[in-house]
């Protein structure tokens, strides 16, 4: 009979094999936390029909004429949406001439029109009617437009806007305005555009690399047409997809409106063109901008120091949101680090009120390379490793996105995990079907000089250009670690932050909480030294305001006129969520406003009172004396 110590020495080695197997195949034993379940939910069906969505219900909407069905209008919806201008689509040609302000998308072509629908084309504009179009070829429509020869080309680069008074000029007052990129040099086929060579009648407003007009403004009679040539598709959709020619000129930390200009340009003409407008402004009671704090707390030394942001962020009156990476597995980069103190710091941080979103489980490079995954990885089969600084094995988006936010929910008490940020800000296409399947309501894992816009935006399905996602993108402007570091650039940040409150833009700014030192001093000069009017708050908070602000349904309508006076209005609201802080825009001073709304010293912006769920509000809006 063999003694047992002799047996036992025996299997060792075969138990140190089979361990070692296991190991390999990741069926090592799942850490001890706690995990929420997140259900995920089937692809989301395809938006509705445009004309649909957006409907006709007062005069002072800007009519949509969408032209031709093989382009989805999305670029123009978010130019309109993200500058608050009231609008609605359209495929009626007579619906359209009913309203002052027309914008014909995605262009003309010979047989986009009748003759006789020219001619009412060209009558509506004289008779003090204002329209937009892009990328016009027509023959016929030279007139209206002002345009000798259309040329179509794919070898543009840069556009050049002209110093002038024109109106829909207002907002493009600095240098990265001023000329805008459509590719890097690098490129030899660009986007589509259409040049023109303009007549007499018309005014350049704009200019390509190769000498063709790129807008004109043409008067007539009482009214002015204005024609673009690239689409709102390439210089604003592509650009929030981050599938532009790498038209960006820098990377981070650097104020780029290469997409923002062609909003403002739709700004201007709404406000040029409609004497009484209203608008819905883009930042939370009547601020000119907002400083958004944000940090990545993406290292097993980097929860202590956040406590000390919280701190500075308290004594300032400003909350933030703190992106944790929920890194379980060790591995070629870093040991596991999401147990032990670091979730009971993170659980104070929640208690004390700070936002917390999900900054994934790997923080891998790679993340823009990843499948999707099948959805059903959860903590106790996700086993993602990195094999060095570059790659990694078993990542999927579903894992890092959902097993992520399992563990948010599950180890902090209220939790509801609704904000990503991807590590290294790498982004894969699959990443919006993931965050809306999984229940994620906002995303901040772009620069905002890389999709080259600073307003937030609904982010495209697929990163596409013909569906939108439920995801919000709040792109990052500001961030820490390019050298020499915030603490040595302070005065670069304020200047950006100046320029996009000029445009009413907005400013997300990315700290990490692995230095409590030099970062948080930065942090403080900055809240310190904002520009008058620029507001600091939490990212999340801002993102559920602008989401309320996207979604508001509201209408004006004017009220008949007891004698020679101005005619009052009536705005009436409605939101489905609750919301503070919205501001309307109005194009004359008021002499009074009802309702519980609060007229700002300029006599021009009213802050309306907070708003419930699903109840309407309808104020009463005296404009002043002429």
């Amino acid at each position: 009979m063999r003694r047992p110590g002799r047996i036992v020495t025996r299997l060792a080695p075969l138990a140190a094999a089979l361990l070692a197997v296991c190991t390999s195949l990741r069926c090592e034993r799942p850490p001890a936390l706690r995990a929420a379940d997140v259900p995920v939910h089937a692809p989301f069906a395809k938006d509705a029909d445009p004309v649909a969505t957006y409907p006709e219900s007062f005069p002072m909407q800007v009519a949509v004429l969408w032209t031709r069905p093989d382009e989805h209008p999305l670029g123009v919806i978010h130019a309109l949406r993200g500058m608050g201008v009231p609008f609605f689509v359209t495929r009626d040609f007579d619906q359209a001439l009913r309203h002052r302000l027309v914008i014909l998308f995605p262009g003309a072509d010979k047989g986009t029109f009748t003759a006789d629908q020219v001619r009412r084309l060209t009558r509506h504009v004289g008779e003090g009617g204002a329209l937009f179009a892009q990328d016009v070829t027509a023959e016929p429509l030279r007139g209206l437009f002002g345009f000798r020869e259309a040329r179509r080309s794919q070898t543009r680069h840069r556009i050049r806007f002209e110093s002038g008074t024109d109106p829909i000029l207002k907002y493009l007052n600095r240098p990265e305005e001023r000329e805008v990129r459509l590719a890097a040099a690098a490129y030899k086929e660009t986007p589509w555009t259409s040049g023109y060579a303009a007549d007499s009648g018309a005014a350049v407003l704009a200019s390509y690399d190769d000498g063709d007009a790129a807008l004109l403004s043409r008067p007539l009679g009482l009214g002015r047409a204005y024609l673009c040539g690239p689409s709102y598709t390439n210089v604003v959709l592509r650009c929030q997809s981050n599938r532009d020619f790498e038209a960006e000129r820098h990377y981070v930390n650097v104020f780029e409106p290469g997409a923002d200009v062609w909003l403002l340009l739709l700004r201007a003409w709404y406000e040029s063109s409609a004497p009484d407008f209203v608008r819905l402004a883009t930042n939370p009671g009547g601020r000119r901008s907002m400083l958004l704090l944000s940090h990545d707390v993406d290292w097993e030394n980097s929860f202590a120091p956040a406590l000390d942001f919280a701190r500075l962020e308290k004594e300032a009156g400003a909350g933030s949101t703190f992106f944790i990476q929920t890194k379980y597995v060790s591995d070629a980069n870093s040991a596991a680090f999401f147990q032990g103190a670091n979730l009971d710091r993170l659980r104070e941080l929640a208690a004390r009120g700070f936002s917390i979103g999900s900054h994934s489980v790997m923080h891998a490079r790679g993340f823009n390379a990843f499948e999707l995954g099948p959805g059903s990885e959860t903590l106790a089969s996700y086993r993602p490793k990195a094999l060095d600084l570059e790659h990694a094995a078993g990542g999927t988006v579903f894992g890092e996105v959902r097993v992520s936010k399992s563990l948010l929910d599950g180890e902090i008490p209220g939790q509801r995990t609704i904000l990503f940020r991807a590590g290294h800000l790498r982004v894969p296409r699959t990443l919006p079907e993931a965050l809306e399947r999984c229940g994620y309501e906002f995303d901040s894992s772009f620069t905002a000089c890389d999709v080259l816009s600073n307003f937030p935006y609904h982010l495209p399905r697929d990163l596409g250009f013909d569906d939108e996602s439920g995801v919000y993108e709040f792109p990052v402007t500001l961030e820490d670690e390019e050298a020499p570091g915030i603490a040595r650039r302070v005065p670069e940040a304020l200047e950006v932050i100046r320029a996009n409150s000029d445009n009413g833009a907005v400013n997300v700014v990315l700290i990490h909480t692995n230095d409590a030192k030099g970062k948080l001093e930065a942090e403080a000069a900055l809240l310190r030294q904002l520009p008058d009017g620029v507001g600091a708050g939490d990212l999340l908070a801002f993102a559920r305001f602008w989401r309320a602000r996207d979604r508001l349904r509201w209408r004006v309508v004017q009220e008949t006129a007891a004698g020679a006076g101005p005619r009052a209005l009536r705005l009436e609201v409605a939101s489905d969520e609750a919301v503070s802080g919205l501001t309307f825009e109005f194009a004359r001073p008021l002499a009074s406003i009802d309702g519980g709304a609060t007229l700002l010293p300029d006599r021009r912006h009213a802050v309306l009172p907070d708003l419930r769920p699903r109840t309407p509000l309808s104020i009463r809006v005296r404009p002043a004396d002429r």
